[in-house]
């Protein structure tokens, strides 16, 4: 059985205070985890300012022998609030961590470049040298499958003997500028039982049809609900061709794919509690489970 998690759920830019305490305001991270002998095996996907308390928890849970120092990060892509709590991710600071960093090669720069830049003075106080875990960063491409704590290591060439099996897709700057993302279908081998992560995707009315395709069969789908229909279609703001879904276009590749439950997140920093209490009672639905994320919130297939 899979536990997904949720540690940050806005795009964009974080959003702390009151109107936004119950979703809550940090930027995006969630955790794919399975209990393997008695201890924790998890893949965190993006680094937002989410990621701060995920690792906090994850260095709690390696001191009562609940989890090891061995940190599995999917990267979607590297705008700033997927990667922006990277540097005070706990598990960094502590030498007997091993860390695996995932995702495309962005203007001919692999993460470790991306990241290292944003760690340079004068504008950080820590350079990407000075962490004392052990990193290794890995470029993925449209269609690659792998596992995830497998009989060769935590990133593994033999998905069917390992925990998690992943695979990513690629999309390009048309669905999220200016270098597109990456998604990924992630399954619990033991059980068969797969989750759509879906996120900074600009989809189609009707359904983007690669994306319903790939991920055929997934039990949950976590899919971007940037925007209300009426935002995307506005003449007065413009944000189509930002790279973000609205909550129609998120149903509609969930209920094409076969998903039983759609989990929308990275929502509009301009949503507060109150608007997306409204959002949620809108799309109470027969025909699929649409949940809102929040942080806190864990859920199970």
């Amino acid at each position: 059985m899979m536990k997904i998690s949720f540690y940050g759920v806005r795009g964009s830019f974080p959003v702390p205070g009151e109107k936004t305490n119950r979703y809550g305001g940090n930027t995006t991270c969630v955790s794919v985890s399975k209990i393997v002998d008695g201890k924790i095996k998890r893949i965190v996907l993006d680094n937002g300012t989410g990621v701060i308390s995920l690792g906090r928890e994850i260095v709690s849970n390696y001191f009562r022998k609940e989890e090891d120092l061995e940190c599995v990060v999917l990267f979607t892509h590297l705008h700033p609030d997927h990667t922006q709590g990277f540097p005070f991710f706990a598990p960094n600071f502590f030498s007997q961590c091993n860390t695996h960093l995932l995702g495309m090669k962005t203007l001919k720069k692999h993460i470790g470049t991306v990241l290292e830049q944003e760690m340079l003075p004068p504008t950080f106080p820590l350079e990407y040298k000075d962490l004392k875990s052990s990193r290794k960063h890995y470029e993925l491409k449209d269609g690659q499958v792998f596992g995830v704590y497998g009989p060769d290591g935590s990133i593994s060439a033999q998905p069917e003997k390992s925990v998690f099996r992943v695979e990513a897709m690629q999309s390009f700057a048309l669905s999220h500028p200016q270098q597109g993302s990456m998604y990924y279908k992630i399954t619990d081998v033991e059980s068969g039982e797969s989750v759509a992560c879906v996120w900074d995707l600009e989809s189609h009315h009707g359904g983007d049809k690669r994306v319903i395709n790939f991920f055929k069969g997934c039990k949950m789908m976590i899919h971007d609900t940037q925007y209300l229909d009426e935002e995307y279609n506005s003449d007065k703001m413009i944000v189509q061709g930002f790279g973000h879904s609205t909550y129609e276009m998120a149903i509609e590749n969930a209920l094409q794919s076969g998903a039983k439950t759609l989990v929308c997140t990275h929502f509009n920093p301009a949503h507060d509690d109150a608007k997306l209490d409204e959002v949620a009672k809108a799309y109470i639905r027969d025909d699929i489970q649409v949940i809102l994320a929040k942080e806190g919130l864990s859920l199970e297939i």
